[in-house]
Formats: structure tokens, sequence, C-alpha cells
């Protein structure tokens, strides 16, 4: 029984970081960030969602302006001082799982040779792996200097698993996002200090 619970416990600390999304943040380090006050939406359909699945669209869309909303930014219908787009892209990847029942020594040998002598049973481990497939995307957000059309913010979120359910996808948009904000704060704090 403790043994099961161990073995449980190490999956879950192997798979946590597999499953996590990866952010990165990079950002023009002249760039006067508090003087942002309005932004609005630069045309592109670049990688955008916007005709392929408008509903992510809308809430990838809607998530940003509610960040940068929270930020004191404000959308401006003209003359902003930076505009906002974002960038999808998805990527098949292969997913192995080998599930072990029983134990036992490779190949049907046990302790004390073929027979399982000294009282010890044959091997008797089995496995099954199956193989299967998912989407795992990326999410880039670009923030650009209005007067000088220079990029000064791009924020990356790698490694989102994709699904067909909206409320996850919502979700996982959502923590993405969250995450770039605070890995942004903790960026703007350190450099503050040093």
């Amino acid at each position: 029984m403790k043994f099961a619970a161990l073995w449980v416990a190490g999956l879950a600390l192997f798979a946590g970081p597999a499953l996590a999304q990866k952010i990165y943040i990079d950002y023009d380090k002249d760039y006067d960030a508090a003087s942002l006050k309005t932004f609005a939406w630069a045309d592109t359909q670049e990688n955008s969602l916007e005709q392929s699945n408008p509903l992510l669209h809308s809430r990838i869309v809607n998530g940003i302006e509610y960040y940068l909303t929270l930020a004191g930014a404000s959308e401006a219908e003209s003359d902003p001082d930076v505009y906002v787009t974002y960038h999808t892209s998805t990527k098949e990847e292969l997913s192995v799982n080998t599930s072990h029942w029983g134990y036992g020594y490779p190949g049907g040998w046990a302790y004390g040779g073929y027979y399982g002598h000294y009282g010890y049973p044959y091997g008797g481990g089995l496995a099954s792996t199956t193989v299967s497939t998912y989407q795992r995307g990326t999410l880039v957000v670009d923030v650009w200097d209005a007067s000088t059309k220079q990029l000064v913010w791009r924020g990356t979120a790698a490694d989102i698993t994709v699904s067909e359910n909206p409320g996850k996808m919502e979700k996982r948009i959502d923590t993405a996002l969250k995450k770039m904000v605070s890995t942004w704060k903790k960026i703007k704090a350190k450099n503050a200090k040093g």
C-alpha cells in the first residue's frame, strides 16, 4: 500500500513540470512602461484565430484587455500609446504511456533460477504501452510603441495543451496570461532593486 502511494506521488512530481506552461518575457529596457495609458488592437491576420476560431479569439482578446485594464491602461479609439497583437501556433506531439501490472524480474526469471527455487515465484510482470497524439500550443502577445512602431514588450506562453473543451481552453488561456503578468511583475521588481 505504501509503495503504491509513493509510486503515485513520484509520478505526480515528474508529470507536474511536464504539464506546466513555460512563460518567457522579453522587453525594451529603455521603454518607459509607466507612461503607457492607452492601447489599441493592431490589425493582423498572421496566426490569429479570428477567422478559424472566433470564440477562442474573443477569449484571448478579452483576457489581454482585462490584464491591460487591470494595469491601468484603457482602450483608445485613436492615438494610443501602444498597439497590441497576439499570435498562436500549435504542433502535434506524441504521448507514450506504459502501465505495469504485477512485479517480477525481466524475462520471467526469478531469484534462484528458472524454476523459482528458494520459495520465490516466477517473475510475473506485465506491461502495456499506448501511444496517442495531442496538440500543444504557443500564445505570443506583442506590444508595439505607437509612435516608433517598435516592439517594446513580448510575452510568450509555450506548452499550452490544446483542448476541444471551450471551458478548459478559456482556463488555460487565462492561466497563461496571468503567468505572463506575474512574471512581468517579478522582472520589473527585480530591475527596480538592482
